[in-house]
């Protein structure tokens, strides 16, 4: 049976314990204040980055995994007869190119994917290849999986404010909706991997009827699998699922999370995001 491995980079945004239980190797991108260094994940967790972020007068730094990390990463997995290494959107950080890179300079067979999602959606796509890993599902298979999994899955994510997106160059399409009057918040989603507005609301109440409104009407009666990341915003997640309840959505959880701190610079306090696909399409 072909020995396939799996590798992402930490904003896929899964506890450290995710990767360790299902034999995912996780390459960490880093976050700075100033001149302190936290590996996503590693050295720093959600609760104390948000902490932080709050109190923080300067927006923190973000880099990518270099190049030598992704070949280390690799080399651990000489035995195998290939890698699947897939990443969060090259429009929002150049993981994708350190590891496309770092593919050329190793033996071992490499595919990197731009998964042109990250976060919840990164998650999702991870945990559908491990489940097709156990089952000794062939390469071909996992590759056509993941190609029709991102061409599918549906995104839309809400923050308090765009002024993390903005300062943080990551913006994209929504950029039209800087500077929106007091109490308007946007909801958006990931357009071929960039930020792009899908609707603007007033109050955060209603933008999660309105993400309840989306999720239902992609649904059409069908079983929705659903991943959610939150930004120090469980409660929003919690008062969203007693909606799709009330509205009767069939739906299955299969990724629930923080988001870390290197998405979380961008999207900032108090954001969380919903990343869904139809489980019979």
């Amino acid at each position: 049976m072909t020995k396939i491995a799996i590798v992402t980079d930490s904003t896929s945004d899964m506890p450290l314990s995710f990767y360790k239980e299902n034999d995912v190797t996780m390459v960490p991108l880093v976050v700075r204040f100033g001149r302190q260094a936290y590996k996503d994940w590693v050295d720093i967790t959600p609760e104390k980055f948000y902490d932080r972020l709050r109190k923080a007068e300067i927006l923190p730094k973000t880099s990518q995994p270099s190049v030598q990390d992704f070949i280390e990463a690799y080399k651990k997995h000489s035995d195998c007869d290939h890698i699947i290494s897939i990443h969060l959107s090259s429009k929002l950080s150049g993981t994708y190119q350190s590891a496309y890179i770092a593919a050329q300079n190793v033996e071992v067979p490499v595919t990197v994917i731009d998964s042109k999602l990250t976060s919840a959606g990164d998650a999702l796509i991870v945990q559908n290849l491990i489940k097709a890993r156990d089952e000794g599902k062939d390469l071909d298979y996992m590759l056509n999986m993941v190609d029709s999994l991102i061409s599918r899955i549906k995104v839309a994510f809400y923050v308090d404010t765009l002024k993390y997106l903005e300062m943080g160059g990551r913006i994209g399409k929504a950029s039209a909706l800087a500077g929106s009057i007091l109490n308007i918040k946007p909801i958006l989603t990931l357009e071929d991997g960039v930020v792009a507005p899908l609707k603007k609301v007033k109050g955060r109440r209603k933008a999660i009827r309105e993400i309840a409104g989306y999720i239902k009407q992609e649904a059409c009666g069908r079983t929705i699998n659903l991943g959610l990341a939150h930004a120090d915003a469980s409660d929003a997640l919690a008062e969203l699922e007693d909606i799709l309840k009330q509205e009767n959505i069939d739906y299955n959880i299969v990724i629930k999370s923080y988001i870390g701190s290197v998405i979380g610079t961008y999207v900032g306090p108090g954001a969380f995001c919903t990343l869904f696909y139809a489980a019979d399409s």
